[in-house]
C-alpha cells in the first residue's frame, strides 16, 4: 500500500510552495483572492479551448507531438493574456473612479473653506483606503496573485488525480521512464516546477502586457533604459520579448516532459525541467527586476498621491497635475 509519508510527502512538494504564498501573503487581502481565483477560472477557459483543438484534430486524425503540445501552449498562452488584459480593463475603470471622487472632494474643498475637522477627518480617513487599495493592486503583487491561481489550478489538473488515485492503491506506481522514483514523487516535482514557471510566466505576462498598452498610444518611459541582464527594456519591443519568452519557454518545458515517455526519460527530463525553472526565474530577474513596476506603480507615484490628497484635505491645493499622468495609457 501506498505509505502515508509518500503521500503527504509528494503533495506537499507539488502544493506546499503555492499554499504556503496564498495563505502568508495573498489570503490577507480580499482583493488578491479575486484575483486568484478569476486567474483560476481563466486556466480551466484556456483547458476548454485546447480541447476543442484537440477535438478537431482527432476528427481529421492530426496526432503527433506538434498537434498535442502546440494547442495546449496556445491556449494557455492566450489565457494568460486576456486574464491581463482583462485585469486592465478593471484597473482603469477604479482609476477612473478614484480620479472622478478626487476631483469631487478637491472642488469641495476648495468651495468650502469652513470644513469641519471632522469632515477632515472623515475624508482623509476615506482616501487612506483608496490608497491602501490602489497600493495592493500593482503589477507585482496582482501578477504573483495572478500566478498562484494559474498555476495551482495547472497543479490541480496535472497532479490532482494521480494524488488522489494512488492514496489508497495496494502498491506503490512506477513507471517505464522511471524506474527508479515512484510515480507519485515524480509528478509532484513536475506539477511544482510548472507552478513555479507559472507564476514567473504571469509575472513577465504582466510585463509585456504594460509595456504593450503604454506604448500604443505613442507614450513611452522617460528612462528607456534596458533590464539588468539587457534582455528586455521599457519599450513596446521590450514587452514582445517578454511575452515570446514566455510562449518559447513553455513550449520547451512542454517538450522536456515529453521525454518521459521513452524508458528511463525522467533522468533527463526532470533535471532539464529544473534547469528551464531556474532559467525562467533567472530571466524574470534578470531582464525586469528593475524595471518591473511602471511609474504609475511606484512608491515614488503613490506617495506624492497621498501628499495631494492630504493637501486637498487640508485645503492647501495649488496644483492637481501627475508627473505621471502622461505615462498612463487612458
Amino acid at each position: 500500500m501506498t505509505s502515508a509519508a509518500l503521500t503527504v510527502g509528494s503533495a506537499l512538494v507539488a502544493f506546499g510552495p503555492l499554499i504556503s504564498i496564498f495563505f502568508m501573503v495573498l489570503y490577507p487581502k480580499a482583493q488578491l483572492v479575486i484575483i486568484v481565483t478569476t486567474a483560476a477560472f481563466f486556466f480551466l477557459l484556456s483547458g476548454v479551448g485546447a480541447s476543442i483543438v484537440w477535438w478537431l484534430f482527432a476528427l481529421v486524425q492530426l496526432d503527433g507531438v506538434v498537434a498535442v503540445l502546440l494547442p495546449g501552449v496556445l491556449a494557455q498562452f492566450m489565457g494568460r493574456c486576456s486574464f491581463v488584459a482583462l485585469y486592465h480593463r478593471v484597473e482603469k475603470v477604479i482609476r477612473l473612479s478614484l480620479e472622478e471622487e478626487d476631483a469631487r472632494a478637491n472642488g469641495s474643498v476648495r468651495q468650502h473653506n469652513s470644513t469641519t475637522d471632522q469632515d477632515l477627518a472623515e475624508y482623509d480617513e476615506n482616501w487612506t483606503a483608496a490608497a491602501k487599495l490602489r497600493l495592493q493592486l500593482n503589477d507585482a503583487s496582482c501578477g504573483v496573485a495572478a500566478g498562484i491561481g494559474f498555476g495551482g489550478m495547472h497543479a490541480i489538473m496535472l497532479y490532482g488525480s494521480l494524488l488522489a488515485s494512488e492514496a489508497g492503491n495496494a502498491g506503490v506506481l512506477y513507471q517505464d521512464s522511471c524506474p527508479m522514483i515512484p510515480s507519485l514523487a515524480q509528478s509532484a516535482v513536475v506539477a511544482l516546477c510548472y507552478s513555479v514557471m507559472d507564476i514567473f510566466w504571469m509575472l513577465l505576462t504582466f510585463f509585456g502586457m504594460r509595456r504593450r498598452l503604454l506604448y500604443h498610444r505613442g507614450r513611452e518611459f522617460e528612462d528607456n533604459i534596458r533590464g539588468f541582464g539587457a534582455y528586455m527594456g521599457n519599450s513596446r519591443s521590450g514587452g514582445n520579448l517578454a511575452l515570446l519568452f514566455v510562449l518559447i519557454s513553455h513550449l520547451g518545458s512542454s517538450v522536456v516532459t515529453t521525454l518521459t515517455s521513452l524508458d528511463g526519460g525522467c533522468v533527463v527530463s526532470l533535471p532539464l525541467l529544473v534547469v528551464l525553472t531556474l532559467v525562467t526565474g533567472y530571466t524574470f530577474w534578470a531582464g525586469t527586476a528593475r524595471i518591473y513596476m511602471p511609474p504609475e506603480n511606484s512608491n515614488e507615484s503613490i506617495s506624492r498621491t497621498a501628499s495631494r490628497i492630504s493637501a486637498a484635505a487640508a485645503g492647501d491645493v495649488t496644483d492637481d497635475s501627475d508627473p505621471v499622468t502622461h505615462y498612463r495609457a487612458e
